[in-house]
């Protein structure tokens, strides 16, 4: 399916909208923002009405044009030997995998000598794996799409029995439908809402106001933190919103300095976390408001489940 069919079918499935009206709003809004590409409109209508585009459930057959953060899950049909390359700024190290799963075969380029040298300790033929934040491109060499690892890319290899394991105790995103039931989510942060960090209540009348209450004015106003994300636990997504305490918490994850930083570290999509949250409806689209949440440590594990 191409990447805007399913854009436009996410609207279609998580809104009132028809698709005529989908396409009337794209229409507007290239009328109004002429430079806005086609994708760029229907991702701006998918946000206008509360639809979080971030795809990561892809299949190798999906793979037909240049996208980014993209996840896969596959196995490793081939592990190629590294080769020392001769570029403009001298001599550099390049390995390529080709993996597959049930829809095709695709090769995968690694350039950074680090992950290559984990990839030949670690990795095997036949492994399952779970790629990670990739992004893919035409290549002329090959005359097809490869995926490429990048700096923020991550390589898991999945155990089989951790994964049995993990599903007592987590729940899947896809597996979120009732709302104000509680659940325990994991997942990598990947992205950061950040035009709204605090919201401003009138602490008498608890109404949200933007400057002051038009009741009470401005003398008791309260501002709280509030952080909005999304968290991915590689096969779907979905929004999660910290609040004060628990925004506090979140944002310790990263060592930087001031908030805009920390908010800036933390949507590069390296942070893994556990979340305890509860399903809350907004505008009949179900997210989470968190309670808890703490790192966790990801790893490449080399120890081997059942196949």
């Amino acid at each position: 399916m191409e990447v805007e069919d399913w854009s436009i079918n996410q609207i279609l499935e998580k809104t009132k909208l028809t698709k005529e009206q989908i396409e009337e709003k794209i229409k507007k809004k290239i009328e109004e923002f002429p430079a806005l590409t086609r994708e760029a409109a229907i991702r701006s209508v998918a946000t206008d009405n509360g639809v979080i585009l971030i795809r990561r459930d892809y299949k190798v057959s999906d793979i037909t044009e240049e996208l980014n953060h993209l996840n896969l899950r596959c196995k490793i049909v081939r592990k190629f030997e590294a080769k020392e390359v001769n570029l403009r700024g001298g001599k550099s190290k390049v390995m390529n995998l080709m993996v597959g799963d049930e829809t095709g075969q695709i090769r995968v380029v690694i350039w950074d000598t680090n992950r290559i040298a984990e990839i030949e300790k670690d990795f095997r033929e036949g492994d399952e794996i779970l790629i990670i934040n990739a992004y893919s491109k035409f290549s002329s060499f090959s005359n097809n799409f490869e995926i490429n690892i990048g700096a923020n890319t991550l390589l898991k290899l999945i155990a089989h029995k951790e994964t049995h394991a993990e599903a007592d105790n987590y729940a899947r995103i896809s597996q979120i439908t009732e709302e104000n039931k509680s659940y325990k989510v994991r997942g990598f942060i990947t992205r950061i809402f950040t035009n709204n960090t605090f919201i401003i209540r009138c602490s008498i009348c608890g109404k949200r106001v933007d400057e002051k209450c038009d009741i009470h004015g401005d003398k008791a106003l309260s501002k709280t933190l509030m952080i909005s994300a999304v968290i991915d636990d590689g096969l779907s997504s979905t929004k999660v919103t910290f609040f004060d305490r628990v925004a506090e918490k979140f944002l310790s994850l990263s060592k930087e300095g001031d908030l805009r930083q920390k908010l800036n570290d933390i949507s590069f999509g390296l942070y893994q976390v556990e979340v305890e949250a509860v399903a809350k409806s907004f505008n009949g689209i179900l997210s989470l408001t968190a309670r808890d949440v703490k790192p966790v440590d990801y790893s490449v594990d080399s120890s081997k489940g059942e196949t």
